[in-house]
């Protein structure tokens, strides 16, 4: 069995929105690992570098995974 290589896919600044869209990927069958300074993780910070939450996915994935955060970042605001 090979090991999983993940490649980054973006960085977000909130953590409920990296959740958000990690589970988004998930259902569309990617698995995704979040990281984050482990101070950000435990204390909520919403600025600076200790909020930045890297989204990683699997680098098999990283096509499918870039086009579905495409339509993500251009989806009408409401």
């Amino acid at each position: 069995m090979s090991a999983m290589t993940w490649e980054l896919l973006t960085e977000v600044y909130d953590r409920i929105e990296a959740e958000m869209m990690k589970s988004a990927l998930e259902a569309l069958e990617i698995p995704v690992e979040l990281a984050q300074e482990s101070v950000g993780g435990t204390i909520p910070v919403s600025f600076g570098k200790f909020a930045k939450v890297h989204i990683f996915v699997p680098k098999e994935k990283v096509k499918e995974a870039s086009a579905w955060l495409d339509g993500y970042n251009n989806a009408p605001q409401n």
